[in-house]
């Protein structure tokens, strides 16, 4: 019985931890992001991912963030499904938002409001990103979105 016990707290407890797969649209298209919430009142890191699309290595960075007490939406800017492995697919779907600088800016925005109804703190918020990513984060800075502070890891 006390093994029994033991089990049900341990699941509770790794229940706790693990982030939320979300599904959210922008302007019409579905896009599926990462929650990680460290608690009610943690500011707010959004979390913009590289030419693979959003992966393992957003989701652990994520976990990190999180371990350190911030609430963590990684955001999706490539749609729904979408995780390009070929070199040609990252480079077409970059190139078309690189293009499409208004649509890259809704995405952002969208991903933001999105991780603010889900209890991010938007008034409390770091954006960051990686390669791709970095450039988002720098085209949103450069738009006036809202936040702290702007995080980029050699954006391109």
């Amino acid at each position: 019985m006390k093994q029994l016990i033991f089990l049900f707290f341990t699941l509770i407890s790794a229940a706790s931890i693990a982030g939320e797969n979300k599904i959210y649209n922008v302007n019409g298209n579905d896009y599926e992001g990462y929650w990680m919430k460290a608690g009610d009142d943690a500011p707010l890191v959004l979390l913009v991912h590289d030419w693979d699309g959003l992966t393992d290595y957003e989701m652990k960075r994520a976990k990190m963030l999180s371990d350190m007490g911030y609430n963590v939406f990684a955001a999706d800017l490539f749609g729904k499904g979408v995780r390009p492995t070929e070199v040609k697919d990252k480079r077409q779907h970059t190139g078309e938002l690189y293009k499409d600088r208004e649509k890259l800016r809704a995405l952002m925005q969208g991903s933001l409001d999105y991780a603010a109804s889900l209890g991010g703190n938007a008034g409390n918020v770091v954006v960051m990103g990686y390669c791709f990513g970095g450039a988002a984060v720098l085209e949103s800075a450069r738009a006036g979105m809202k936040a702290k502070g702007f995080v980029t890891f050699h954006g391109g």
